[in-house]
């Protein structure tokens, strides 16, 4: 995972993250003053936008869209800033996967969301971090290429909340292909500890973007 944090000057929150060969820039400007037919009394409105790296969007833009949309509004603590538009762009720059699938694109715009949303100062319930993986013959392939997923019995992206630490709540699984109910339960027992690692990683280069935003100074 590489990731880049303020990259957009003209943004609240932005992040360029690169996982798995696919590579996303996310923006996130909020809270702002919303249309009248997006406007809630009493808690933030959520609009996503997903850009492919090429061509317009379709259809499966805004699957994507709709998945992310589901995941964050259980996130972001939205009372805290009621009559407000919280705006969320996924642009995508290099995309490692067929157009039929989205396994990698949904793992990189969940990860990038996060870092994206910590550089906005955004208020959230907890950190979150997600996963991508195949079973492929039987066996469990964790951050697979393009390649991987084309040839696989099935792939998943697994997200869970993450409380001081370690992992807590399952906040979206998707899966597509053939497994078993054996090889689901497997499948999330073990990501649990690679989402954990993950999250190692998160904290670690937030911590490289504090040290660089702020001058600190010895008594």
């Amino acid at each position: 995972m590489e990731v880049n944090t303020s990259v957009l000057s003209n943004a609240d929150g932005s992040a360029e993250l690169t996982m798995n060969g696919t590579k996303c820039l996310v923006s996130v400007s909020g809270p702002i003053e919303p249309k009248v037919r997006q406007e809630l009394p009493t808690q933030a409105s959520l609009e996503i936008i997903v850009r492919p790296s090429s061509g317009l969007s379709t259809t499966r833009e805004k699957l994507l869209e709709d998945k992310l949309r589901s995941l964050l509004q259980s996130l972001i603590i939205r009372y805290k800033y009621p009559r407000q538009l919280i705006q969320i762009v996924i642009q995508f720059l290099v995309v490692d996967e067929q157009p039929e699938y989205t396994c990698n694109e949904l793992n990189a715009a969940i990860n990038g969301c996060y870092f994206a949303l910590i550089d906005a100062d955004m208020a959230l319930y907890s950190s979150f971090a997600s996963t991508s993986v195949c079973i492929n013959s039987g066996n469990l392939i964790y951050d697979p290429t393009g390649d991987i997923i084309a040839t696989s019995d099935s792939h998943h992206v697994i997200c869970f909340s993450i409380e001081e630490g370690k992992v807590g709540k399952l906040l979206l699984l998707e899966s597509a292909g053939e497994f078993t109910e054996s090889q689901l339960f497997d499948l999330i027992a073990k990501s649990a500890t690679t989402v954990e690692v993950l999250h190692k990683q998160q904290r670690e280069a937030i911590e490289t973007k504090i040290k660089k935003d702020y001058i600190w100074r010895g008594e």
